[in-house]
């Protein structure tokens, strides 16, 4: 039996095999047919009177087989009513009804075998369908995109992983990991509408209403999304957190005393007691103590284990563990020596030295503040140091004291501080005796050549104007001690470090190419000044063009290579003034 729809304009028919066999039906035929015939025969009843007795007899023969005709075809007439009773009934008890209703949602209900059923079909999601955990029965579009939506920030919202590292605690929102989810919103919806419809070709409600009664009883848990990180990103966090938290050991260090006047007697830069292992004392050629040099034991250090570190969070939010709190494992790093190797290989690695003898008592007093304002500097790996900086300010209220220096490139004046020059160049011939190991960052040459120095070599300072700036080169700390010796009159800079690996040295030295003539002297009449009287107010000097070079020597004191020419420096010729008097003799003699 096959049913058929019913809707608002037809009523519901259904169409049955006949019940009733092939001959049955044959049968059924004939007697129809026979009933016409007999309907044709009754019509032309008054000829049969004038037909003979064998006419009347087969009339009645005839008689009897209606009669016999007649209770079979009530027979048959029994047959089609039930047959039609059947039929109806099986109508109302199987049928479909498709209504559109005026809201715009369709009414779908019927019965097969005499069981009803009816449900509604609006296009939302049906009742107990979730996507992820999140209940959309009876929700439309828009609705399960809203409440897949929150789901999604409620979830993103909840991340607050710790990640404790030392002392510590980093927490880790959805911010943190560039939280994406792992499905589309759009897709996973399309999804749950689907759920309780078939495809348009196969409209079988019934057994689409028996699957969302099915569905509400028991549910259809839908897979939804998961959170994805970026896991790139969150290798840059770990990077940076360990980058803030890892603690390079603490090397073993120096410190130094500060034992000389004049400078900064009694101060140094001093480490805890606890950590110091042992000092040495220096002591200056004439034997007087400079200064005391302390070694200091290192520490140990530590660094975060990035590569745990990751793996931790990575799990945690995988496994959506979004409260977890993890201890993160910081790993002990060693110094690379001990304080005891640090003592074993300091030593003295480079010395220049030059004399004032000929010194006014300010000049040499003004040398011996600044040699001791350069004793105990501790140089450290690749930081640049000033001159300038170091000694400050030149200035009487300071302890300066006034000493000629150069004015102008042509002559020299008292000034505060006149003489340090001296210091300046002596140092920067040390620091030029260490070859590569240093780098000369800024040095200027003096306009008129010094006499306690060669040219080429000398390194002129002025506070706010030229300037010795160097950097000490290797991975190793370096010590400057520096002293003037006033019973001698010679000051000492002397250079404290680790000896290069070839435990090789290098001489400096420089050589005059050029000397150039001064210009014709320049007078100059005073008419103030007396007639008679003359003074040469600048000194003519020649000027001279001079390279410096620099040889390399092995360990055993024998030259490597050829001389390498670090620079050229040029001295400008001084061209003098003299000045005399045009005026009345009887003027006075200009004093000073």
């Amino acid at each position: 039996m096959e049913s058929k729809i019913m809707t608002d304009e037809m009523t519901a028919s259904v169409s049955v095999e006949n019940p009733v066999d092939n001959e049955d039906t044959e049968f059924v035929n004939e007697a129809e047919s026979f009933d016409n015939d007999y309907s044709e025969e009754a019509a032309g009843s008054g000829r049969a009177k004038k037909r003979s007795g064998q006419g009347k007899r087969a009339l009645a023969e005839l008689l009897v087989g209606a009669l016999v005709l007649a209770g079979v075809c009530l027979g048959l007439r029994h047959v089609r009513s039930e047959y039609v009773k059947a039929e109806q009934e099986f109508a109302e008890n199987n049928y479909t009804s498709v209504r559109t209703l005026p809201d715009g949602t369709v009414r779908v209900s019927g019965a097969v075998e005499g069981e009803f059923f009816e449900y509604i079909e609006d296009g939302r999601i049906v009742e107990g369908v979730s996507v992820g955990g999140i209940d959309l029965s009876g929700m439309d579009y828009e609705q399960a995109r809203r409440a897949l939506i929150d789901g999604i920030a409620e979830k993103i919202s909840g991340i607050n992983i710790c990640a404790t590292v030392g002392n510590k605690t980093h927490v880790l929102t959805a911010t943190d990991f560039k939280v994406s989810t792992s499905r589309d919103v759009n897709e996973l919806i399309h999804e749950a509408l689907r759920v309780g419809r078939t495809d348009e070709g196969d409209m079988d409600y019934y057994a689409i209403y028996k699957e969302r009664e099915r569905i509400k009883q028991e549910g259809v848990q839908l897979e939804g999304f998961n959170l994805v990180m970026d896991e790139n990103s969150m290798r840059a966090i770990v990077d940076s957190i360990a980058d803030d938290v890892d603690q390079a050991p603490i090397e073993p260090y120096i410190t130094m005393l500060n034992r000389v006047g004049g400078g900064k007697p009694g101060v140094g830069i001093g480490g805890p007691a606890s950590d110091l292992f042992t000092s040495r004392t220096i002591k200056a050629p004439n034997g007087t103590t400079l200064a005391e040099m302390q070694f200091h034991n290192g520490q140990n250090g530590f660094v975060v284990d990035r590569d745990d570190m990751l793996s931790q969070i990575v799990s945690a939010f995988e496994n959506e563990n979004y409260n977890a709190e993890l201890q993160i494992a910081l790993n002990e790093t060693a110094p690379d020596r001990t304080a005891e190797e640090l003592a074993d290989s300091i030593e003295e690695i480079a010395r220049f030295s030059t004399a004032f003898a000929s010194s006014s008592s300010y000049r040499a007093r003004n040398v011996q503040k600044a040699a001791g304002l350069l004793n105990c500097v501790v140089m450290e790996p690749g930081v640049d140091y000033s001159y300038n900086e170091i000694l400050g300010p030149r200035n009487e209220i300071d302890g300066w004291l006034p000493a000629p220096g150069i004015s102008g490139g042509k002559e020299y004046i008292d000034s505060p501080g006149g003489g340090i020059c001296q210091v300046s160049s002596t140092l920067y011939n040390s620091l030029l005796k260490l070859g590569p190991d240093i780098k000369i960052v800024r040095r200027s040459h003096h306009s008129i050549p010094g006499g306690y120095i060669d040219m080429g070599l000398d390194a002129t300072v002025s506070y706010g104007g030229p300037d010795l700036v160097w950097r000490n080169m290797t991975d190793s700390q370096m010590i400057l001690i520096s002293y003037a010796d006033m019973s001698r009159r010679v000051v000492y800079e002397i250079i404290y470090g680790v000896m290069n690996e070839e435990r090789c040295t290098y001489r400096i030295w420089s050589e005059t190419v050029e000397v150039i003539e001064p210009p014709e002297t320049l007078r100059v009449a005073e008419p103030l000044w007396p007639t008679g009287y003359s003074k040469m107010v600048i000194q003519s000097r020649k000027g001279y063009n001079v390279n410096v070079y620099r040889q390399k020597y092995d360990s055993d004191g024998n030259a490597v290579g050829e001389p390498v020419q670090l620079y050229q420096d040029k001295y400008a010729a001084v061209r003098g003034e003299l000045h005399y008097g045009t005026g009345s003799s009887t003027l006075p003699i200009p004093q000073g």
